[in-house]
């Protein structure tokens, strides 16, 4: 046996054998040590005063895979969790598993913290098959160090979870540490458990608004489409933006109805700019959880043709990660909507792992390159030339497609030097109330460019 995997069956049988002299805990489903096996763990670890890194685990996208293939998938993601985690524990490491999707790994003389959390990302987000699907997890992790972040295992644990929680606050699929004396902030909480529970009556009342974020032609800097993007207008707190309070209605189940909200709002707006002699396309991102619903499609056609909307002026997107690995329900409900004149377009792309192979079986025409392929462009010879790569490839597949995060004119000048016709950002325009867009739809006679350019985004 080669030296490394005996150091590898060496750790697992190290960390199994810590687990069962720290309390007979063992997690029956995992084989990981369980929460008194950790607790004990870090007690004598602790003891012995040397330095200690614990990283808190979260799945971002575990709900979704129970729910669409079932809680046996479910069991077995959890297992290749572990299996996975086991691979890159050294000896004297201790791994348990939290509860749910949550695990916690303890490691000592771990070097930088910052390095073993993205090394650990990487090995869970993995792509693998699962019930015949190619799935990728995301992952939130959160650090606390002994002796600086808590000296105590219950004020390391603390920690570690404050700052996996701040990682599943900002965006998911993230890395985080806090520091000492920091626990889940409680009043932070209470405010996000309030905006959860009160989401559905600012449904009813009306109180979410549509702002509107152009797409560009990058060469003449005419408006070609609109992408609606919604905010809570809320009566004490002002107007809050998406990041407030959509990541608590999608693990609510409440983003379904916002979305059907959305749709509803879109086609009464654009319902207003035709009668003004305006004809934008528009668009919006679709949560899968919405499609997921019975009679999620009628539903979500009768919201968009109130009013004498044309279906072939709306896109529809899907962020790349939901769509390549898409569930049977989610392909039927995105082949009605293509059937029915709807353009799908996938977002984000590049954030996520692609799956090129399956990027040509998706019924979508549009495909929205990721903010992060224009970093560093153009200056950057490296950045520049897969961003260039990126471009060939889509474009060799027969995709159209637009990039997000044009915020220099440097990158505008690339992006038209190129051939890129179609680009969103903050130099080409800033998300803004439909009044203030009036002036510039008509500036940008978007009923002449309905010919060659087809929709928006998200």
């Amino acid at each position: 046996m080669p030296s490394s995997a005996v150091h590898r069956a060496l750790a697992r049988a190290v960390c199994r054998l810590v687990g069962e002299r720290a309390g007979g805990g063992t997690d029956q489903l995992t084989g990981l040590a369980n929460r008194d096996a950790l607790s004990a763990h870090l007690e004598r670890a602790i003891r012995r005063g040397r330095p200690l890194t614990v990283l808190y685990v979260d799945l971002d996208d575990f709900k979704l895979v129970n729910d669409t293939l079932g809680h046996a998938a479910g069991d077995e993601l959890l297992r290749r969790v572990a299996h996975a985690m086991r691979e890159l524990a050294g000896s004297g490491d201790l791994l348990a598993r939290q509860g749910g999707d949550e695990f916690v790994l303890v490691a000592r003389d771990a070097g930088d913290p910052d390095d073993l959390a993205r090394t650990l990302q990487a090995v869970i987000t993995k792509p693998s098959m699962l019930r015949g699907l190619e799935i990728s997890v995301g992952v939130s992790i959160g650090i606390a160090v002994f002796p600086d972040d808590g000296q105590d295992p219950e004020s390391l644990l603390e920690a570690a979870d404050a700052a996996m929680y701040d990682a599943k606050r900002t965006g998911r699929n993230e890395i985080r540490r806090r520091g000492p004396g920091a626990g889940r902030d409680r009043d932070q909480d209470r405010a996000v458990l309030e905006l959860t529970t009160t989401l559905p009556e600012a449904i009813r009342r009306d109180e979410l608004t549509l702002h509107w974020q152009p797409l560009v032609d990058v060469d003449d800097l005419s408006i070609v489409g609109l992408e609606a993007l919604v905010r809570w207008q809320h009566p004490q707190r002002g107007l809050l933006l998406p990041g407030a309070f959509l990541p608590f209605a999608y693990q609510t189940g409440m983003i379904a109805a916002v979305d059907e909200w959305v749709a509803g709002a879109l086609a009464r707006q654009r319902h207003l700019w035709r009668a003004e002699g305006l004809d934008p396309y528009v668009g919006f991102n679709l949560a899968p959880q919405f499609a997921r619903q019975p009679g999620a499609l009628e539903r979500l056609l009768a919201r968009l043709t109130a009013g004498g909307l044309d279906l072939d002026h709306v896109t529809i997107e899907l962020t790349e990660s939901e769509a390549l690995r898409a569930d049977e329900c989610l392909v039927s409900f995105v082949h009605g909507l293509t059937a029915a004149g709807v353009t799908v377009s996938l977002d984000d792309f590049g954030r996520a792992y692609s799956s090129l192979s399956r990027l040509r079986d998706v019924p979508a025409r549009w495909i929205k390159l990721d903010r992060a392929f224009l970093q560093g462009v153009p200056e950057d010879p490296q950045a520049t030339s897969v961003l260039v790569a990126v471009v060939d490839l889509l474009s060799a597949l027969r995709f159209e497609f637009i990039i997000e995060g044009v915020e220099r004119e440097a990158q505008r000048r690339f992006l038209s030097e190129q051939g890129v016709r179609i680009g969103q950002g903050y130099l080409l325009g800033r998300p803004v109330p439909a009044p203030e867009l009036h002036d510039r739809l008509l500036a940008s006679a978007v009923s002449r460019l309905q010919a060659r350019v087809p929709p928006a985004a998200a």
